[in-house]
């Protein structure tokens, strides 16, 4: 079920590189740091992070642009998290950055999909357990990440996947 969508569109060259120390995370910063076309590459997060405030819903109403990162697989804009923001366990990203940084970001709850180590027991009496895998027990719940981290912990079990969203320290 789709959450929410939400895109931005800007300038690249109206987005100074000093709004870096403002708007990026750590692991951001250390990517900025790398990139020969900085201004583009903080031009395509600060658009990034606008189209997942939007697809919220809520604005930044609260949050704060480090709150959430973008980090990069196989070149690809990933989203990491830093805290429970709802119940999604997919974002679907799209970056293009040349004279303009267009952003696409599609929030979404797939059922399952959520990856846990534990105690098969206590994980049936707390969760829907839909099956075994390689990675350990798939469950559905509708807590966000960092609640459920922190309510396996609590317990002796482990958060191994919350979909394809990196969560944060």
């Amino acid at each position: 079920m789709i959450v929410g969508v939400g895109i931005d569109v800007l300038e690249v060259e109206r987005v100074p590189e000093k709004f870096a120390e403002r708007i990026l995370g750590e692991s951001e910063k250390r990517l900025f740091l790398t990139r020969k076309r900085r201004r583009e590459f903080i031009a395509g997060r600060f658009a990034l992070k606008e189209a997942f405030f939007k697809a919220l819903g809520t604005g930044l109403n609260g949050h704060s642009f480090t709150d959430v990162e973008f980090l990069e697989s196989n070149g690809k804009p990933v989203l990491c998290v830093h805290k429970d923001f709802g119940f999604f366990n997919y974002a679907h990203v799209s970056l293009s950055h040349d004279r303009f940084a267009v952003a696409l970001v599609v929030l979404e709850k797939r059922k399952g999909d959520i990856i846990v180590e534990g105690d098969e027991s206590f994980l049936r009496k707390r969760f829907e357990v839909l099956e075994r895998s390689v990675e350990g027990w798939e469950i559905e719940t509708s807590l966000p990440p960092f609640t459920l981290k922190k309510l396996l912990e609590s317990s002796g079990c482990r958060l191994v996947r919350y979909g394809n969203i990196l969560i944060g320290e």
